[in-house]
């Protein structure tokens, strides 16, 4: 029978939530540790739960409502969900063996149902392990730290939230007992909270021994209430700083000529550096800083003050031995800072920065073994094992808040690198991850850890225990750090998966940023895990080209891999329900059905398509899954393939009864797709798989010359005809509109 899904369904409501989500919201799991790309929690859920129903005229628009409502993340809408599944017997098991930092599992288990999640990397490995493993083994425990209040019960995460927060608590107080010394209070008594820097270089003209200032601003703050910038002043060769408030003339907004490349005017003999001199000099380490401004807030506003020198000598700080290796890949795709001689993840980090994060992760590992011992003196088992071996008693119980700190420690390197630029208009400071990159940044702010202003260990901490709070669902999941291609995978399954996309971002690189840090704190809890110094580099994308590889060889690798792994995913997928595999639709992608040709140069759309096929699925819908909102600047759309097992194909066909076929089914296909909720900008695609519903029916459909018709082919018919019927609906619809307004 026909599942909800494969029929109709609330894309409207599930988009729009899913679009909601991305924006964020306090407790929510994704502010435990960032992550790219990210499956959205809502909208998975409406899908897993649309996946299980059955189709029914009786029951479709009750079932589209209550989804729509649960999609909202109304509790009320998702215990009616639960409930209504319930009814239904015993549920699949959810299989995603490309996780990421599990929004599907997470969905899962909201639903009830049990789930199997894998992922390469050992970052979203453990982040996923931290949203839908951890929390259900020490749900609803109360927490076991000195004075904690007593409570008649605690349920889900609350306990080992209240935990997070205590222990979070003490390793802010020893740290600032360690590293007071640098990081002072001002001259006035008021406390820092960012110090803005330049960085500089010796000025190429011999004649000349400044050194040149590399600003991208010398604007401080550019609000409607104040507006402050710097002026640099040179002593002897040396650049120091000026503040002044009020507008910044013209002309003295920054020494930086024009946007591209690293141009910028000497304040003393007016020469003008060029890019290649700027990276020849940073690859002797001739790259220096000199720092600008120190900045404080009192009451909501923003002050300015040059750096005297108390301010300096305390970030004048000896650089660590035991700095985290790893180097950073020469790849300009994703990082410019190696071209300037910042080649390994420990560079990005002033020395300060350096000092204040390693403090903090020793004091994850001191952390761990007072939570344990006091999970003991609460009587908790003291033979449970580790969380490695699958343990849930003391010495779990301190290593799990150990995780949730050293999650702590990576948000606070996130907002405190050399690479997080000054936001002028807020007075704030940037992440690092301002996008998919690391870019090179001139004019950097430094954070002080310990202020009271937004981006502080107290934000970091109390945004990871308020998410840890709301997890814990009763079910356990089950999640493997392995290669989804040579793994073995649980059988009879509920496939639910992101499939990895054609050209996308180098995860595997970027999230090294994180796992130096996850590393040093966390290589005694997960020893396997972290073993390697960095991430492992096999996954299943053509990133590689941006590394040195040929664009031929990755994409023949790419297409090999997906070949694999879609066949993994027949056999182990059940035949009871369809397979949800999420991919991505490019602009590409449609010019090249558009366009026609022999399908010889098949896009990453055609491909996916044929593979699926080819492992023995049958397409029985495809729907826009959109995370973002429609864009005609998007390039690409996320999309949702539903596929079935076990379908029994038709024999053959022709060309023209394919046709004949499309064209009697389609009408009535798409009357029942649209009860729900479509919007116009989704209608197309939602068609289109319609017409892939009809064509994968057949194992075989003949052209006129005898030859089969491939996927691109199809495609092509398939366009047509959703061109044709939509336009015919369209004007149906406007004449419509038009004799009701006569009216």
């Amino acid at each position: 029978m026909n599942k909800l899904i494969e029929t109709a369904l609330p894309l409207a409501e599930m988009n729009d939530a899913a679009i909601r989500e991305r924006a964020g919201k306090a407790g929510h799991p994704a502010n435990l540790h960032m992550w790219w790309g990210r499956s959205p929690e809502t909208s998975s859920l409406a899908t897993l739960a649309a996946a299980v129903l059955d189709y029914s005229e009786e029951t479709a628009t009750a079932d589209q409502e209550l989804l729509a409502k649960a999609a909202t993340d109304s509790t009320n809408a998702l215990n009616a969900v639960r409930d209504r599944l319930s009814e239904l017997g015993e549920l699949p098991v959810v299989w995603d063996a490309f996780a990421g930092f599990g929004g599907i599992p997470i969905a899962a288990l909201k639903l009830g149902m049990r789930a199997e999640a894998n992922d390469l990397n050992p970052v979203a490995a453990v982040l996923t392990r931290a949203a839908v493993d951890i929390p259900a083994r020490f749900a609803s425990w109360k927490p076991v730290h000195p004075g904690a209040a007593e409570r008649l019960s605690y349920s889900g995460g609350e306990g080992l939230a209240e935990d997070i927060r205590f222990y979070g608590a003490w390793m802010e107080n020893q740290a600032l007992k360690r590293l007071s010394n640098v990081y002072p209070q001002m001259g006035n008594g008021e406390i820092p909270f960012a110090w803005l820097w330049v960085r500089t270089v010796k000025c190429p003209n011999p004649a000349c021994n400044c050194h040149i200032p590399l600003s991208s601003s010398y604007v401080l703050q550019k609000a409607k209430t104040a507006q402050f910038w710097a002026e640099p002043v040179t002593e002897g060769g040396l650049v120091r700083f000026q503040i002044h408030e009020g507008p910044c003339p013209p002309g003295k907004e920054s020494n930086k000529i024009g946007n591209n490349g690293a141009r910028f005017r000497c304040p003393v003999c007016g020469e003008i550096t060029t890019d290649e001199y700027i990276k020849k000099m940073g690859a002797v380490h001739g790259l220096g800083a000199e720092m600008m401004a120190v900045v404080t807030s009192t009451g909501g506003k923003k002050a300015f003050f040059a750096p005297d020198e108390v301010q300096r000598a305390a970030a004048d700080v000896s650089p660590r031995e035991d700095v985290p290796p790893g180097a950073i890949p020469a790849n300009a795709h994703w990082f410019s800072p190696p071209s300037y001689g910042i080649t390994e993840y420990a560079d990005l980090f002033t020395p300060r920065q350096m000092r204040m994060l390693s403090t903090f992760s020793d004091l994850v590992r001191e952390a761990q073994d007072m939570v344990a011992s006091a999970a003991l003196a609460a009587g908790m088992n003291e033979s449970g094992g580790s969380l490695e071996d699958g343990g849930s008693g003391a010495l779990a119980y301190g290593q799990a808040v150990g995780i949730y700190l050293a999650f702590v420690v990576d948000k606070m390197a996130d907002y405190n690198s050399s690479m997080c630029s000054w936001r002028t208009a807020g007075g704030n400071t940037r992440s690092t991850f301002g996008r998919q990159a690391i870019p090179m940044v001139w004019t950097f702010a430094e954070g002080n850890p310990f202020s009271n202003v937004s981006g502080n260990f107290k934000t970091m901490l109390d945004s990871v225990a308020g998410s840890v709070e709301r997890l814990g669902f009763g079910v356990q999941a089950v999640v493997t750090q392995d290669n989804a291609l040579t793994m073995e995978y649980p059988k009879d399954v509920l496939v639910c998966t992101e499939l990895p996309y054609y050209r996308d971002i180098g995860y595997a690189d970027l999230s090294d940023f994180f796992y130096i840090w996850l590393r040093r704190s966390l290589k005694e809890t997960y020893p396997q895990m972290f073993l390697p110094m960095v991430t492992p580099k096999d996954e299943l994308s053509t990133a590689s080209i941006y590394s040195g590889v040929s664009r031929e060889d990755a994409e023949e690798r790419y297409r090999t891999d997906m070949r694999a792994v879609c066949e993994k995913l027949y056999i182990c997928s059940s035949s009871a329900y369809p397979a949800l595999l999420f991919y991505c639709f490019r602009k590409n992608d449609l010019a090249c059905i558009r366009n026609g040709g022999d399908g010889c140069n098949q896009s990453a759309w055609e491909f996916m398509l044929e593979g699926l096929l080819s492992a023995g699925f049958s397409i029985t819908a495809v729907w826009p899954m959109r995370s973002e909102p429609a864009s005609e600047k998007a390039d690409s759309t996320r999309v949702l393939i539903v596929a079935r097992k076990g379908v029994g194909r038709q024999g053959q066909i022709t060309r023209r009864g394919f046709i004949s076929t499309l064209k009697r089914e389609l009408p009535d296909r798409l009357q029942r797709l649209w009860s729900g909720h479509v919007l116009p900008e989704d209608e197309f695609l939602s068609c289109m798989g319609q017409g892939l519903a009809v064509f994968s029916k057949y194992k075989t459909v003949l052209n006129a010359d005898g030859s089969v018709m491939c996927v691109h082919d199809a495609l092509q018919v398939i366009y047509l005809e959703c061109e044709e019927h939509l336009a015919l609906r369209n004007a149906a619809v406007s004449e419509n509109a038009a004799e009701t307004k006569e009216g």
